[in-house]
């Protein structure tokens, strides 16, 4: 009997604790937000593998984030191949993050402000023929573009960008007033 009365006690013990659920509510609050965003990393270094895949060139990029809306960075460009002018270019850019930023702080979608300082050899002319000359130019201008990034800091981003060179001399006629940028960059947060 009491082994009875002991296993009626211990099944209706489960089959109460079976009925009661908890349920538990997550709230994003902006002190959880930055410390998510501390733990997974506020700098990335990335590698561009459109630019390395398809133009023969090696384009790597340092990005520092402000807080969890804004970034500063820089890409490096370095050409091997002859599908590009431009043999170095650096690019410093500031980005807005926008939508899902708050939950890992740089990420979802972006706009950026960047200028791009490019070195390399072109054709010039003077009256009579063409001479290969080495130039400088400045370029201005806005990018827009998407960055995901899982919960372990790795980063992919798609940026699609257009500029336009302000120090163009008309005597060289193997460049273009405008410059685009478009990165398939794949980094890591630390």
């Amino acid at each position: 009997m009491k082994n009875i009365l002991l296993l009626l006690f211990v099944f209706s013990l489960t089959s109460y604790s079976q009925d009661t659920v908890q349920q538990v509510e997550v709230i994003k609050t902006d002190t959880q937000i930055v410390n998510f965003a501390k733990e997974i990393g506020q700098q990335e270094f990335r590698i561009d593998f459109f630019d390395l895949l398809v133009l023969g060139s090696l384009q790597v990029g340092y990005e520092k984030m402000n807080d969890t809306s804004t970034a500063l960075g820089v890409t490096t460009l370095i050409n091997f191949g002859d599908v590009l002018i431009e043999d170095f270019a650096l690019t410093p850019y500031f980005r807005l993050y926008f939508l899902e930023s708050e939950e890992y702080g740089g990420y979802g979608f972006f706009a950026e402000v960047f200028s791009k300082l490019a070195f390399g050899e072109t054709e010039a002319r003077n009256t009579v023929s063409y001479e290969d000359e080495n130039f400088f130019d400045v370029a201005l201008g806005l990018g827009l573009g998407r960055k995901w990034i899982n919960r372990k800091g790795y980063s992919f981003e798609l940026l699609l960008g257009f500029g336009k060179n302000l120090l163009l001399d008309e005597d060289h006629s193997s460049r273009s007033e405008g410059v685009a940028r478009f990165n398939l960059a794949i980094g890591k947060r630390f």
